[in-house]
This record gives structure tokens, sequence and C-alpha cells, in this order.
């Protein structure tokens, strides 16, 4: 079962966050070492406008995951509202993170 949530970002800054599970069978906090992760920001038309893994904008320390868009990456999003979605792979198994949308608002200044 994934987690459902929702964010509020602006495009004129950075955006960083991180994450973490739990088991549902054991509780225990899921050790991602070793593990395949993406993140994705899509339009309402299911077009890709923001995408991260372990290769770019995710760094695993063992039981955390930690995005980051810098303010280059968010400075070319458009004010919107957008679907997410974060799996992860390991042990040949793939399972959904989270889900949800992310609103995207118009920062307004500039650097």
């Amino acid at each position: 079962m994934a987690f459902s949530t929702s964010f509020d970002q602006s495009n004129a800054a950075d955006w960083a966050f991180d994450v973490t599970a739990t088991d549902a069978e054991t509780g225990d906090a899921i050790d991602f070492t070793g593990s395949e992760v993406a993140f994705m920001v899509k339009d309402q038309n299911g077009c890709e406008v923001l995408s991260a893994t372990v290769d770019d904008g995710i760094t695993i320390s063992t039981t955390t995951l930690s995005v980051l868009f810098d303010d280059e990456d968010m400075n070319a999003v458009c004010p919107g509202s957008y679907k997410i979605g974060m799996i992860y792979r390991l042990n040949d198994e793939t399972n959904q993170i989270l889900s949800g949308t992310v609103t995207i608002y118009d920062g307004v200044a500039s650097l």
C-alpha cells in the first residue's frame, strides 16, 4: 500500500524532501541500501515534467531516501497541479512508496 500525499512547492526554489517507509508485515524500517528508486512528476496528460533516480537526484542513507530538485530544475516547471509517484525495487520486488499530487506555484522572485 502506498502513502498518499500532496505537496505545495515554489518554482523559484529548491524542492527537497526525505522519505522513510516501514514494512507493513513487520513494522521495521525498510533498508533501501542497493535499491533502484524512481520519483516522477507528470502533467495531467501523463507527460514527464521532473524525474529523479539514485543516479540523479535521489540519495539513499540506509532507511532514508532524500530527493532534491534544485532551483534550476524547478524554474522550468510552469505553475499548476501535477501527479507524483515513487517506486523502489529491491530483491526483484517492486513496491509503490507514494503517490499523490504537487501544486507548483509561481515563486515570483528570482536570483
